[in-house]
């Protein structure tokens, strides 16, 4: 019986269904841990070979909700990290570097989207002056 019972709960747990908030809480923009590419923080530095080659940083992630918005840090943190620089005469220090990590996210509009709209008012008026300039030369 107690068999069953231990089976049952299991079960039932294995069933469960994630509730709203719970997805929500998980999706929402937020820190989260990411590995970031040592290259792709420091570009400059692409004679080296770094080990590890990737860091694990509390980076911006998740959704916003609105193609119009979207996930940015807030606020920020300097952390420092020892790495092996791998050096083209082979060479192999151990390096202290500096990393940005993402403390604090929120849900902001998007500049390039911004942008764009900008670009299509000046264009839409742009049109309207050809226009007018068009029935000028008709007559």
């Amino acid at each position: 019986m107690r068999l069953l019972g231990a089976f049952l709960r299991l079960l039932s747990l294995s069933l469960a269904v994630l509730t709203f908030r719970e997805i929500w809480n998980r999706s929402f923009c937020r820190p989260l841990e990411q590995l970031v590419d040592v290259i792709t923080e420091f570009p400059n530095e692409v004679e080296y070979i770094f080990r590890p080659s990737c860091v694990s940083l509390q980076r911006c992630g998740g959704c916003c909700g609105d193609e119009g918005l979207r996930c940015v840090p807030v606020e920020t943190s300097t952390v420092t990290m020892q790495l092996l620089k791998i050096k083209p005469n082979g060479e192999a220090p151990y390096v202290e570097m500096e990393f940005t990590e993402h403390k604090q996210c929120e849900c902001r509009p998007r500049q390039d989207l911004m942008r764009l709209g900008r670009r299509r008012s000046k264009g839409r008026g742009k049109r309207r002056q050809d226009k007018k300039g068009r029935k000028d030369c008709e007559l």
